[in-house]
């Protein structure tokens, strides 16, 4: 892969005050000008952190200069969990295709005013998301990110 800068990969919508007299410079300008802000647009990560597969904005190390791969999540409400090994299914098409780029369980306990994160203790399989913990907790939710190579 050739070395780009980090203006190819500014996420910042462009300012601009001018655009050129000339009808067919001007016509130039404003494709590729919107091209840009389009681009910058779209490569914003989403916000939505729902129980089904969706694009997350972001995109990962391209496979062709051109061909940036796209990173989906999906969250699993894995429910009230106990001390020990708890075990929820995911529904994510997991096959050789599958890559996984992001994975953490964050816990709460309502009652205590406790929550942290697990990223250590959770691991996903073909079926599953696994988190081993310590104590119960009334609320969990495992949030994952992965790729899906084609």
């Amino acid at each position: 892969m050739t070395s780009q800068t980090s203006q190819t990969f500014e996420s910042l919508l462009p300012v601009y005050d001018t655009v050129p007299e000339d009808w067919e410079q001007a016509r130039q300008f404003l494709v590729e000008n919107l091209r840009k802000i389009t681009e910058s647009t779209n490569i914003k990560e989403i916000g939505w952190y729902l129980d089904e597969e969706l694009l997350t904005g972001a995109q990962f190390i391209p496979t062709t200069p051109q061909q940036y791969r796209s990173i989906f999540r999906k969250v699993i409400d894995m429910g009230p969990v106990v001390a020990g090994v708890n075990t929820t299914a995911h529904n994510i098409n997991f096959d050789a295709n599958f890559t996984l780029i992001k994975l953490y369980v964050s816990v709460t306990d309502s009652t205590g005013l406790t929550a942290f994160t697990v990223t250590d203790d959770a691991l996903i399989d073909a079926t599953n998301v696994q988190v081993t913990l310590a104590a119960g907790f009334d609320k969990a939710f495992a949030i994952v990110e992965y790729l899906l190579e084609q």
